[in-house]
């Protein structure tokens, strides 16, 4: 049982090294950036008629649920940097609804998650996969040309997981679950004759 266990951590070890991996430093998401991207939203939304008689902070509580941190995150990439954003946009697929994808730029197709668990960060491998499977089998005609599946892990740590040389390194992560699901991811996109590509960047206060 050991041998057959030590295999395999190395042969996943070896798998997730094969993955390409990027990290840009511009995409980090802090807390003062979300806190700043609410207060614009408060002083374009504050007048609505649904807040009426609503104190400041009150408004604010709300428009921070209302754009929560995936949503806030989505919604910068689309107006500082040329993403497309389809968040929250769902396709009907028999009779259930399809998340296509998070954001759209230059045939990538991104979902985008943040989190500190496996749990949480598997949901962009399976948002992925469920996608691209319809993609390929021609179910979501409306979707644009993709050549290159993106997961972008928002990784909520202080501790950074870049080699020596800038890149990120996911073997760093204790993470097995997730381990697990990006072997299974990468292999089934290739399968594809799409592209797997990794973005990696950090939530911090």
């Amino acid at each position: 049982w050991y041998r057959h266990n030590d295999n395999y951590l190395a042969y996943l070890r070896d798998s997730i090294a094969e993955i390409d991996v990027e990290y840009d430093p511009k995409y980090d998401f802090t807390t003062a950036i979300h806190n700043a991207f609410v207060e614009a939203r408060y002083r374009e939304e504050k007048d609505d008629r649904k807040y009426a008689g609503k104190s400041e902070s009150a408004v604010k509580d709300a428009l921070k649920r209302k754009y929560y941190a995936e949503r806030a995150f989505n919604l910068l990439r689309e107006a500082e940097d040329g993403f497309e954003n389809f968040d929250r946009e769902s396709s009907g697929v028999g009779g259930a609804k399809v998340e296509e994808m998070d954001l759209y730029k230059d045939g990538k197709m991104l979902a985008v998650k943040i989190g500190n668990t496996s749990g949480k960060l598997c949901y962009a491998v399976d948002q992925s996969l469920t996608s691209l499977k319809l993609y390929k089998k021609g179910v979501l005609t409306d979707m644009k040309k993709v050549d290159t599946a993106v997961l972008w892990l928002v990784l909520e740590r202080g501790t950074h997981i870049e080699d020596a040389d800038g890149k990120p390194d996911l073997n760093q992560l204790n993470m097995l679950m997730l381990k697990n699901r990006l072997d299974q991811w990468k292999k089934e996109v290739r399968l594809m004759g799409i592209r797997p590509l990794v973005y990696v960047n950090y939530r911090t206060n």
